[in-house]
């Protein structure tokens, strides 16, 4: 049974009449009884005949039929982002990990809570209580995810603290299998965040303390991070030290600490000059790992000797042109050693050596002609004052001094000189205990340089998850913070290892893959409409674009019900 439309045209009009018809089959063929002639189309829409038997036929259809004047929208809070960080909290098997922490801690809702502020963190990164009180409201969260309360989310970094080496071991198995894992190559780097919730002079817990800071805030407080990640980015441990820890003194336990919970078998330790010294470079060896160590390239006869040798012309170089770069082999008491030169760092060391010595020139001069005027006569305040003069530049080094009573007379220190400008400008220098037979001296170079992705983790870190300022008071706390802000670098870094897989490109940048924030900041676009219908509550998503469309398949999320609309 069917509405059937039959138009005729009389004269110059045409005219629709609708019937209500049966389809039957008499004598072998297929017919139509009409079952009522329901009238002419424009007579019954404007006496309202058919919206009379619409909404009367209505009644009892399984459908919901309104009209236009009884839709109204009742919000769109942006579900894109959310569903991709869902996808991979349930990829990595996060859902089901902090579950099972959950059911130990008698806490139904720790993985819920978890995600929320996981999600928050790579979508819009605020503060937990906004988290709760603002970020929630304006996303809509997978079903089954309930919205946490503040003190839920207070308890989780406390649990994200207590479970971090759980966590971690769970992540790194997951991550063997769904991203190939290859911890071969280990790159290790510091960095340090910084407190505003505590006043200066006052010490709350162990790991708070004034040290060297990395955010040029040494009129705050601090902890100092130290992150351990594979050759191509992606984290899998990290350890939280006091703000004044030295950088050499943590290679040692991290390496202990890199044995027995992961089990690694050899592998070679990618890490930056501040992390030498002879007593490391044993303990690496003494724990069976090979090294690929930035040197000191001052104080340093082995390196001194080894950029000479560098300079022969009779040196071979090869190119690494992915780098602009140049790297040559040299063994200097049985070590091995490679050392880079780079044509574009070459001309800016050379004019800022030239700058910086242009400076310094300036003031001892300046200095020369006070005490020619006797305006500077005793040896002590001379003595100061060109101090002050050389140890307020680096290439301070580059000059000598002659002082006495009434006198002042200066010049260039030749050998430092030459050695500044002809042997470092443009270079620097590798030592390893890989053999050429494990990796050639460009490999090595190519190790060292995969280093950039502890720094572009740090960079993800503060700037993209606002790992800092802190604003904690107990070492819990900061410990879970932190916990909390790489476990979100790990799910970045996965992510951006996915859209370079799937070939995604920046749309106002096309010759670089799309990173991880601006795939984030394009699905926040996707959203869930809200819509009143006749008494009833409608939802579904929005249409997408070509590139969201083409994120979200990068990214593993799950569409396919998307497009229909659900009732309430």
């Amino acid at each position: 049974m069917f509405v059937k439309r039959t138009v005729r045209r009389r004269g110059d009009k045409t005219y629709e009449y609708l019937s209500l018809v049966e389809a039957v089959r008499v004598g072998g063929k297929n017919t139509h009884t009409t079952l009522l002639r329901l009238g002419e189309v424009t007579e019954l829409r404007e006496s309202g005949q058919l919206d009379r038997i619409v909404k009367a036929l209505s009644a009892y259809a399984n459908g919901t039929y309104v009209e236009a004047g009884e839709l109204c929208g009742l919000g769109s809070p942006s579900i894109g982002g959310v569903a991709a960080a869902w996808s991979y909290y349930r990829r990595l098997g996060l859902e089901e990990h902090f579950s099972s922490l959950g059911d130990g801690r008698r806490s139904a809702v720790l993985s819920d809570t978890v995600f929320s502020m996981l999600a928050n963190r790579l979508i819009d990164p605020v503060s937990k209580r906004r988290t709760i009180t603002e970020w929630l409201s304006s996303v809509a969260l997978p079903d089954g995810v309930g919205v946490p309360s503040l003190d839920q989310c207070y308890r989780a970094i406390d649990s994200l603290a207590e479970h971090k080496e759980a966590t971690e071991q769970h992540l790194y198995a997951e991550l063997c299998s769904l991203a190939n894992l290859d911890l071969r190559l280990v790159c290790y780097d510091l960095t340090s965040s910084y407190f505003e919730t505590v006043a200066v002079g006052r010490r709350s817990f162990s790991s708070l303390a004034f040290g060297y800071s990395r955010d040029k805030r040494s009129d705050r407080p601090q902890v100092v991070i130290g992150l351990l990640v594979t050759g191509d980015g992606i984290p899998i441990a990290h350890h939280v030290f006091a703000g004044n820890t030295s950088d050499v003194s943590t290679l040692s336990g991290v390496m202990d600490d890199l044995q027995e919970r992961f089990g690694v078998g050899r592998i070679a330790l990618v890490a930056d000059r501040g992390l030498i010294s002879e007593d490391n470079l044993a303990d690496v060896s003494a724990h069976g790992f090979d090294h690929v160590l930035a040197t000191r390239l001052h104080r340093d006869a082995d390196v001194a000797a080894v950029l000479e040798k560098a300079n022969e012309p009779t040196t071979a170089w090869s190119p690494v042109v992915e780098a602009n770069s140049f790297c040559a082999e040299i063994t200097q008491d049985d070590r091995r050693f490679v050392v880079v030169f780079s044509p574009v760092r070459y001309l800016r060391d050379k004019a800022r050596h030239f700058q910086l010595c242009s400076r310094i020139e300036d003031g001892l001069i300046a200095l020369e002609a006070r005490v020619r005027d006797g305006k500077l006569v005793d040896p002590a305040k001379i003595g100061a004052a060109a101090d002050r003069i050389l140890r307020s530049s680096p290439v301070g080094r580059c000059f000598t001094v002659t002082v006495r009573k009434g006198h002042f007379s200066w010049g260039f220190d030749e050998t430092t000189r030459r050695y500044d400008e002809e042997l470092l400008c443009g270079r620097y220098v590798i030592t390893t205990s890989l053999s050429a037979t494990d990796a050639s001296a460009t490999q090595v170079f190519r190790y060292y340089r995969s280093l950039q992705n502890v720094e572009r983790r740090f960079r993800v870190l503060k700037d993209f998850l606002s790992l800092r300022p802190m604003f904690h008071w107990t070492e819990s706390r900061v410990r879970g913070h932190v916990a909390l802000c790489v476990l979100a670098a790990t799910i970045e870094a996965v992510m951006a290892r996915d859209l370079v897989a799937a070939k995604v490109a920046d749309p106002d940048l096309t010759y670089q893959p799309m990173t991880p924030r601006r795939a984030l900041s394009i699905l926040s676009d996707v959203r869930l409409q809200h819509i009143a219908a006749g008494g009833r509550d409608v939802t579904v998503v929005n249409r997408r674009n070509a590139t969201q469309a083409k994120v979200l398949k990068a990214l593993h999320v799950d569409t396919s019900t998307w497009d229909k609309a659900a009732l309430a």
